[in-house]
């Protein structure tokens, strides 16, 4: 591979109102997790760039196994990656492994940063850098000292552009902190699993303002005790998910509707699940169903961020407390907000334990395979669109 990179200038990485001057290439790879919010492990990220600027990223978890297939599959994933923003016009990739120089006798995963240096050169955009950040330093996959020989971490480490980036954003998350649940008291514990022995939820009344007080107010077993019951119900758990991403006002119409179910529920004496297969078998979905379906899909407008961090924070302490096996519903709807926030690689992990404590529970697994089909929903890819134009065009 001969050397080559095609950086000739120096990158302005954009934190929200602060540009980040990067003026080398250290500089930049020392920014780069605060650009993703998260420190990236084992992984393939993906930075676009438009003209100098870039304002995030996305991370592609490396797997176990890196045979030929996989290889292949990653340097495809990346180009898909970079291209899902439209208005990039050139792109930074960087695999972070684990591995060393010394064991690796050169630069590691060399057969992936020769594939993603190939499958970027067959596009159109510009390649800023395909570059390996090693456990005993760094180096570009085009350059041949640096195929041969790491630069030092604290070319990285010690950037004052990286201190800078630090400073002005949220500190970037630490994705196995995060996967891990909180530590809770065994007395609180003991409180859930006393309103989970009152058997499956009877009735409905007042489970707007249950879910916002559990949401935005502080932690008490009782509420999230219910919480937990609620989950158990597909119906309860969907409407849950709708009013943590909407709102209880722009959730109502969702929860008018189940009101009208569990009266007919009543009268029929069906199921619910029975009652909901006989609905959709005979009409037609409104434009509500429809709205509500495409954002638990990914699609249209999107969520309210600042719902959904309560959301993360308060499902990761729910799902502490919930019994093993009442937990998995939690750690679907944690993975489901987690995932809308866009972070895949946080999903992932608590989907994946929501599948091995119930390896049938049909919404882990629609949406194992929704999150394997779009890594990010589409207000997440939007708003990086718009960013990265806003800060193209600041001077």
């Amino acid at each position: 591979m001969a050397d080559r990179d095609r950086t000739s200038v120096p990158l302005d990485p954009f934190l929200g109102p602060e540009l980040i001057r990067a003026p080398g290439f250290a500089d930049l790879l020392s920014v780069i997790p605060s650009l993703l919010g998260v420190h990236p492990k084992d992984s393939l990220v993906i930075v676009p760039f438009l003209g100098r600027r870039a304002v995030g990223g996305f991370r592609i978890a490396l797997p176990g196994r890196l045979g030929e297939s996989e290889t292949a599959a990653l340097a495809g994933a990346c180009v898909q990656a970079f291209t899902a923003v439209p208005e990039a016009d050139a792109v930074l990739a960087v695999v972070y492994s684990e591995r060393s120089y010394d064991e690796e006798h050169g630069i590691p995963l060399a057969a992936l940063g020769r594939a993603v240096v190939r499958r970027l050169e067959r596009t159109r955009h510009g390649i800023v850098g395909v570059a390996c950040v090693a456990s005993d330093g760094w180096g570009r996959y085009t350059i041949a000292a640096e195929r041969r020989s790491p630069r030092p971490l604290a070319e990285i480490h010690g950037s004052e552009s990286g201190l800078f980036s630090r400073a002005v954003a949220d500190e970037p998350l630490d994705v196995a902190e995060q996967t891990a649940l909180p530590a809770v008291e065994e007395d609180d514990r003991a409180v859930v699993a006393a309103v989970l022995a009152h058997g499956p939820v009877g009735g409905i009344a007042g489970l707007t303002p249950i879910i916002e007080r559990w949401l935005t107010g502080p932690s008490v077993a009782r509420r999230e005790g219910r919480i937990v019951r609620f989950l158990q119900s597909p119906p309860l758990r969907d409407q849950l998910t709708l009013q943590i991403a909407l709102g209880p006002i722009s959730a109502a119409p969702a929860l008018v509707r189940m009101i009208r179910q569990q009266a007919e529920q009543a009268l029929t004496g069906e199921t619910m699940d029975a009652l909901l297969a006989r609905h959709d078998a005979l009409r037609l979905p409104g434009d509500d169903d429809l709205a509500e379906v495409e954002l638990l899909m990914g699609a249209g407008p999107g969520p309210d961020p600042a719902r959904l961090a309560l959301a993360t924070r308060a499902l990761a302490r729910t799902a502490a407390l919930a019994p093993l096996e009442s937990r998995a519903p939690v750690l679907t709807v944690l993975a489901w907000c987690w995932w809308a926030r866009g972070a895949a690689s946080l999903a992932a992990a608590h989907l994946g334990e929501a599948r091995r404590l119930d390896p049938v529970y049909s919404m882990a697994l629609l949406y194992e395979s929704l999150f394997s089909a779009r890594s990010v929903p589409d207000w997440v890819l939007e708003s990086t669109s718009r960013r990265l134009v806003s800060a193209a065009a600041r001077p």
